[in-house]
């Protein structure tokens, strides 16, 4: 029962987890909750949308995230012959036309390329397709394959031109998975922080593009953000998220295999060309779900090394790694985290 304390679902328990992110509704709920999934980027988007706005104006907003959602995944899906990065892929050597809005993102993770001295490499896409992660093919490559694709990889380069067009070099395979869902998350935020404050019935919205999370409340409070155990069941960890601000997880815990007791995952080093080892896991909070986005994917393939590039007090990571069959953790930044 609530008694004398006015408890709404912003302060819910927000679970950065494998598959579907889901609240834990606790409390009086005064706050009512709108929510709205779609299938893109390979994984479950969701929108959540607070307070009492008219159908008229859910319905506006469902359409504003759907057709954002659309868009990018048409432009980036790797596997799709009709997207903009699969026809990307598939050029031939020489200058081609290439969508702007995918120029906009290409020049992104290439900036974070430079930033990272190459841990985030874009044109990874060779040895993603080789090791084929969560797919019908996948499987323990040879080093010699290995060193193959590393080598095609070295010898293919984009460069960008103009906002419509590039220059080919080689056989290009780009992979824009540790950027593009954060880079969404925060297109629609913009989008829907001007659409929203001016109704005043919408009291907050918080997106979840596939465990990458921006949030945004009318009265400036936070969201209460848990972390689930990356080795095990529950929430290991728990911080508040400052309403405008982003955060992301990555880990060897989504996509991957284990053969004679060592896991194989789908986030790469791409000096080594294996799955990277700098951590089991790593959750960033950020000024935007871009920067928690690449960052976070960049600390599993660094590790502590990730505190050479950190270049504000906002943002804070947590580093989890494994030692003796138990999860351990460590926090780079400001920012209080409770463990549990």
């Amino acid at each position: 029962m609530c008694k004398n304390k006015r408890h709404n679902v912003f302060n819910s328990l927000f679970i950065l987890i494998v598959g579907i992110l889901s609240f834990l509704l606790s409390g009086c709920g005064a706050e009512k909750v709108h929510s709205k999934q779609w299938l893109y980027f390979d994984t479950i988007v969701e929108l959540k949308i607070y307070g009492s706005p008219t159908d008229e104006t859910l319905d506006s907003i469902w359409n504003i995230a759907d057709e954002k959602f659309a868009l990018w995944d048409s432009l980036t899906d790797l596997y799709d012959s009709s997207s903009a990065l699969y026809s990307l892929n598939a050029a031939q050597a020489g200058t081609i036309d290439v969508n702007s809005k995918l120029i906009e993102l290409l020049g992104i993770a290439f900036q974070w390329r430079k930033r990272t001295n190459g841990a985030l490499e874009p044109e990874i896409g060779h040895i993603v397709e080789l090791w084929d992660i969560g797919g019908e093919r996948q499987k323990i490559p040879r080093q010699s394959e290995i060193d193959s694709a590393l080598a095609l990889m070295k010898s293919s380069d984009v460069v960008l031109i103009e906002n419509s067009s590039c220059a080919v070099f080689g056989d290009v395979k780009i992979d824009l998975g540790a950027f593009t869902k954060g880079f969404v998350a925060d297109k629609l935020y913009d989008i829907l922080l001007k659409f929203c404050t001016r109704n005043a019935e919408v009291s907050g919205f918080l997106i979840n593009c596939g465990r990458n999370i921006r949030g945004w409340r009318r009265d400036g409070e936070n969201f209460t953000i848990g972390i689930a155990n990356p080795r095990g069941d529950g929430i290991i960890a728990s911080f508040e998220l400052p309403s405008g601000f982003g955060c992301a997880s990555a880990g060897d815990y989504e996509r991957f295999f284990i053969k004679d007791g060592v896991r194989y995952h789908h986030i790469f080093d791409p000096k080594t060309g294996k799955p990277a080892c700098g951590a089991i896991a790593a959750t960033v909070v950020a000024k935007s779900a871009l920067k928690a986005d690449a960052l976070s994917t960049a600390a599993v393939i660094l590790g502590r090394d990730i505190k050479k590039i950190l270049d504000d007090r906002e943002t804070t990571i947590i580093l989890f790694d494994e030692s003796n069959g138990r999860v351990v953790r460590k926090v780079l930044g400001n920012r209080k985290i409770s463990f549990r």
